[in-house]
């Protein structure tokens, strides 16, 4: 393999990253491995080493971290609407609370399964989501997902996560999370529109966009989905009460819950959700802005090792 080049989140996995990269490093140049390692220094950061190192001419970009980390990896693959290279080649290595994109691809977190992914050599294109939407800063942003977006109690979820500690394991952190945002959070009214149609119009707890099969350290929220089948499975959540949603939550993480009567769901290409800013939007575990948003599905986008 080609010399790689290999974006580390060193806070990832509550900072332990830092601890263990070297020893992470060892093994892969032992292994016979020749990269090119940077270390994150703040936010956004991975999205600039990914696109200056596709520019420089790698063509296999590792992201070592969680699921943010990758998103932000993923979104130096792009500039201007437009790959940057076409047969550049993404490599994860998992190291962060919820991990929820590995688990669609079956791909596990460990450094001996890291060096079996790499000799194997498997190429598979994977749909990747854009969503533009209203950015912390008041302008429109485009912004790239491999995993699942939200708009509702995830993303406040979510958001409420990020800003603790996240030295407890994924699913539970995000169960604790989940349980203190059922109290506090307030269904919105939310326009849905699918493919170029209105489908919905009401109040709702959530909607939530698709590519992968889980998110919130484990829930599987879109058991169907596949990651290259061109579409979003779409699932909103209707105007649920609290016991309603307390009831339902050991549903969603078996995968159980789209027979729920208070539950519709979609497939589609195009996506459009509003509530004139009342909502945040979650992408691959980060919170980088609010509605309204449009969001459209690029079929076999990119090519990732598995």
């Amino acid at each position: 393999m080609e010399k790689m080049f290999v974006v580390v989140n060193p806070v990832s996995a509550n900072k332990s990253t830092a601890k263990e990269w070297p020893q992470f490093d060892r093994v892969l140049r032992d292994s016979g491995y020749e990269f090119e390692a940077v270390l994150t220094e703040y936010p956004g950061h991975a999205t600039e080493l990914a696109g200056q190192a596709l520019k420089a001419g790698y063509k296999t970009i590792m992201s070592v971290g969680g699921d943010g980390t990758m998103n932000e990896v993923v979104n130096g693959f792009f500039e201007n609407g437009q790959p940057i290279s076409e047969d550049s080649v993404l490599v994860v290595f998992s190291r962060g609370t919820g991990c929820d994109f590995i688990r669609t691809l079956d791909i596990k977190k460990g450094i001996e399964d890291l060096l079996a992914i790499l000799d194997r050599k498997q190429v598979k294109q994977v749909d990747v989501g854009r969503v533009n939407f209203l950015g912390t800063a008041g302008k429109m942003v485009t912004r790239y997902f491999m995993n699942v977006a939200d708009i509702g109690i995830g993303a406040e979820t979510a958001n409420r996560v990020n800003k603790h500690s996240k030295l407890l394991k994924g699913l539970l952190s995000f169960a604790l999370g989940a349980v203190t945002t059922i109290i506090l959070y307030k269904n919105k009214d939310f326009e849905v529109i699918i493919d170029g149609e209105a489908v919905l119009s009401e109040r709702m707890n959530s909607v939530i966009i698709a590519n992968g099969k889980y998110f919130g350290g484990g829930m599987k929220v879109a058991p169907e989905a596949l990651i290259d089948d061109g579409v979003f499975d779409i699932i909103i959540l209707g105007d649920l009460s609290k016991p309603e949603l307390i009831k339902s939550f050991p549903l969603i993480y078996d995968g159980k819950h789209l027979s729920h009567p208070k539950l519709k769901f979609y497939r589609g290409s195009k996506v459009k959700v509003k509530s004139g800013g009342k909502g945040l939007i979650e992408v691959d575990g980060e919170i980088p802005g609010s509605d309204d948003a449009e969001f459209e599905i690029l079929p076999k986008a990119l090519n990732i090792l598995i």
